[in-house]
């Protein structure tokens, strides 16, 4: 750890990262719900803290960080338009742990920096996370996926983990905000890569198909591979079910 960075927090060896966003009505700096998702994330752990920012901001764009559940922010000052990366990567490298949310709220919102800081400081990324513990050495964590689905992960520490901002926990308060206290620390800056554009692939289009939708449908039922399936007409309702149940067991979509 970066003694001279982190001397209030010498003990912890968890990070949290935070990003002010823009209130997409005001526009105002606000906290984003993925940092706020990670401080809910570090509080449930029970561990002690430190919450980190990289950039040019002052109290008043942190001071919903400090208001919900933030008790002090170390600010790595950057000149505005640079790349937080590497400072990132030169404060982290004695952390354990370190939360971020999926996403920033501001700027790009690329999701690009937790898979940067992974590379960088050559550990293991938990993406999406909703849930984290710690079990004989080993953080085992909830990932949150599209439509509802999880899966559970694991990994040893040192980790990163992107939290996702379902988990965000609202708890705003004004005695947290008048004692937070914000410390800034300079740091070396660089330049923000010039982006690559590339040509857009273009998606198949799976209106070009003509025909009705039972054409269709038996067009991709024959067309599977080893002989395709077949259309049941005949027997009574059991039969029917357990040609359906057949069908899902040849192709491993259950498994009883």
């Amino acid at each position: 750890m970066n003694q001279t960075v982190f001397a209030a927090g010498a003990e912890a060896k968890t990070a949290v990262l935070v990003a002010p966003a823009a209130h997409p009505v005001s526009g105002r700096p606000c906290a984003g719900a993925g940092d706020l998702a990670a401080l809910a994330l570090a509080r449930r752990l029970g561990r002690a803290f430190v919450v980190l920012h990289a950039g040019a901001a002052d109290k008043d764009a942190l001071a919903d960080y400090l208001a919900q559940g933030a008790a002090a922010i170390t600010v790595l000052d950057l000149p505005a338009d640079s790349d937080p990366t590497p400072a990132l990567i030169a404060a982290l490298g004695g952390f354990e742990l370190i939360l971020c949310g999926e996403r920033s709220g501001g700027g790009e919102a690329s999701a690009l920096l937790p898979y940067l800081l992974a590379e960088g400081l050559d550990r293991p990324l938990l993406p999406g996370v909703l849930e984290l513990s710690e079990a004989d050495g080993e953080w085992r964590a909830l990932q949150g996926l599209a439509k509802g689905r999880r899966r559970r992960l694991a990994a040893h520490a040192p980790l990163l983990a992107s939290v996702r901002p379902d988990g965000a926990e609202p708890r705003w308060s004004w005695a947290g905000l008048q004692r937070g206290v914000l410390t800034r620390r300079a740091a070396a800056g660089a330049p923000m890569p010039a982006p690559r554009l590339e040509p857009a692939r273009r998606a198949r289009a799976l209106a070009a198909q003509r025909g009705s939708g039972l054409e269709r449908l038996l067009g991709a039922i024959a067309g599977e591979a080893g002989g395709g399936g077949r259309v049941v007409k005949q027997g009574d309702s059991v039969e029917k079910a357990q040609a359906v149940l057949d069908y899902l067991r040849q192709h491993q979509l259950v498994d009883f």
